[in-house]
């Protein structure tokens, strides 16, 4: 396992050098926008390396927005939405388990009982997917951060692939909308009337996402309560 983990960490090393010295000089974007540009008849090779630069980039902690971007800038809205949606998942998911399984028993072992870490455990293990759901769509959070935090933590796997399922989907859809909009040259803050139902829809599913979860913790007090047993009166 120890052999396993260098390598990888080396992988991770090898790849961010390799990425520095390509981009170095270049904005990582612009450097994206002229392939596609150049690209002309082979869209569908164009299409298949960026999901294969999705995955190795969420394996290796490199920045992935330019490329659901440029799926957003190939491609018709709904298709480019749905690819990027799934790639984003099957990157997301395969970092997962890579962490989970070579690191995570070394990262419990060595800091696992500090009081922090048992408490973050205790609550990611009860709000789990809540936790990933919002730390994804409120976008802030570095993507990241997310992808190799929550894997060292003790939260089930069912919850972090379902709060990934619905957390990727604010994300990947401002991603793909900005390409989108690049390539139809809608300049989005300066014409508000310009595809409002995109901004309203990312806005209004952060929002039922925080009302729900408010209610859900309201509702767990007050179990909490009822379930409480009352008090003995003392008979002396």
């Amino acid at each position: 396992m120890k052999q396993l983990r260098i390598i990888i960490i080396g992988l991770i090393l090898i790849t961010a050098g390799t990425f520095i010295y390509i981009t170095a000089g270049s904005d990582p974007e612009t450097l994206l926008f002229e392939r596609i540009m150049v690209a002309d008849q082979r869209t569908l090779l164009m299409i298949l390396l960026i999901c294969a630069f999705t995955i190795l980039s969420t394996l290796t902690g490199l920045p992935i927005f330019y490329l659901s971007m440029g799926l957003g800038f190939l491609m018709h809205f709904t298709t480019a939405l749905l690819i990027c949606w799934t790639v984003n998942m099957l990157a997301v998911m395969a970092t997962f388990y890579m962490v989970r399984f070579t690191f995570t028993a070394y990262f419990q072992k060595r800091y696992g009982k500090k009081r922090l870490i048992m408490h973050m455990n205790s609550r990611i293990q009860k709000y789990g997917m809540w936790t990933v759901v919002f730390s994804r769509s409120i976008y802030i959070i570095p993507t990241n951060m997310i992808n190799f935090s929550f894997p060292l933590s003790r939260i089930p796997i069912r919850s972090y692939f379902l709060g990934t399922l619905v957390g990727l989907i604010p994300e990947s859809l401002l991603n793909v909308l900005t390409g989108y909009l690049i390539k139809h040259e809608v300049i989005l803050l300066s014409s508000p009337g310009e595809r409002s139902w995109q901004v309203l829809l990312i806005g209004g599913f952060i929002v039922a996402f925080a009302l729900l979860f408010i209610f859900l913790r309201i509702r767990h007090r007050k179990r909490q309560q009822y379930n409480m047993p009352e008090a003995i009166p003392d008979e002396n």
